[in-house]
């Protein structure tokens, strides 16, 4: 019997940049999980894997929705960058049996059954058949899987545990270990899933909506990770533009620390003459990102401060401790276990009279 899977894409397109594309069917709660627990856990934007790198993952959600598919290396984009991934995930939603997972490790084998070109518009069908011993032609995206992996994912599912790994096609395949601090390459590496749960996923949006609807001029609002990337569709602002936004608030946290040698910042704030933007931690793993109007700054901060105290009890607040193994710049210092306060904001405010004449000026307020 052939498998019927909905198809899930992230990677840099053409005059478009960084898109997640989803087949229409697909929950918004699992293009989260594909978000967070894959895109976000399998690439470092601070250190990308070396060229050509390509690995294939198996992520179980529940025993009736499945996640799999292929990361590749490819290259780099019109925009400049460098190190651009190509995620493509196929999304099963019938339960798991030993005969089924034969035909998805089978088709991690195989690759994907058409990849996609950045440079061209994607449309993705609603549904792909995968018919049994199908042969692929997608740039070589397929990795030969070894006996311990098979023996391993059976033994697994035999037990009644979801299956959640990661393994590239340059490791040496051996029984699963758990992942040193920062290694990638380690065989069947267990994905984390520390991220946000689906079972909270309608909460959070609906939290996050409410504070777009307050009368206080609020014109757009994000949900992202510790490395900008979507943790939920932007409100008010266009996914390139909130990817952007929210890689300038970071860097400039992260600069500040170092610049300054300060211990922690809890939020970063733009004041302009049309408006504001602010980003601030909800957890370690998310942070809110507030593009306002002209508004009072008081007003504002306290809509901000009920709506992450909200969000913090749905999302969890799993701040690492000091003594952490070593995270992405910002995100472990980025301290969200206390309650905001104005002397823990970094403003740059281009309407200040004693500011320099390029108007650059930091100061903690």
């Amino acid at each position: 019997m052939s498998l019927v899977v909905e198809q899930l894409i992230y990677s840099s397109f053409e005059r478009v940049g960084f898109k997640y594309i989803a087949s229409a069917n697909i929950p918004l709660s699992i293009q989260q999980v594909f978000s967070q627990n894959i895109v976000s856990r399998l690439w470092d934007t601070y250190n990308p894997p070396p060229r050509n790198h390509k690995g294939v993952y198996l992520y179980q959600i529940a025993r009736d929705k499945t996640l799999f598919g292929w990361l590749r290396h490819d290259g780099t984009d019109e925009f400049g960058r460098l190190d651009v991934p190509y995620f493509h995930g196929y999304y099963l939603t019938e339960t798991l049996d030993s005969q089924l997972l034969v035909k998805v490790l089978a088709c991690l084998e195989a690759g994907p059954m058409e990849r996609f070109a950045r440079n061209q518009p994607v449309i993705l069908s609603d549904r792909v058949e995968i018919p049994d011993h199908y042969r692929s032609d997608t740039f070589d995206m397929g990795i030969k899987l070894s006996k311990d992996i098979r023996l391993f994912s059976h033994r697994q599912l035999r037990e009644g545990k979801l299956l959640q790994w990661y393994v590239s096609a340059k490791e040496t395949v051996s029984p699963p270990k758990k992942p040193t601090n920062g290694s990638r390459e380690s065989a069947l590496a267990k994905i984390e899933t520390d991220s946000i749960a689906p079972v909270h996923t309608s909460e959070i949006e609906r939290v996050v909506r409410e504070l777009m609807a307050k009368p206080i001029s609020i014109e757009g609002i994000a949900l992202v990770s510790p490395e900008g990337q979507p943790l939920m569709p932007a409100i008010g602002i266009e996914e390139n533009s909130s990817l952007l936004l929210s890689g300038t608030m970071l860097y400039l946290a992260n600069n500040t620390l170092e610049e300054l040698a300060w211990d922690s910042v809890e939020q970063i704030a733009i004041r302009g003459r049309q408006g504001n933007l602010i980003l601030t931690a909800c957890t370690s793993e998310a942070y809110l990102l507030v593009k306002t109007g002209r508004v009072v700054s008081g007003l504002i901060e306290a809509e901000i401060r009920k709506t992450r105290a909200k969000l913090r009890i749905l999302l969890g607040n799993s701040l690492p401790s000091n003594e952490s193994s070593p995270s992405p710049p910002f995100k472990a210092r980025f301290d969200s276990s206390r309650t905001v306060s104005p002397l823990d904001t970094v403003f740059y405010d281009p309407d200040d009279a004693d500011a320099d004449a390029d108007a650059t000026r930091l100061e903690r307020r």
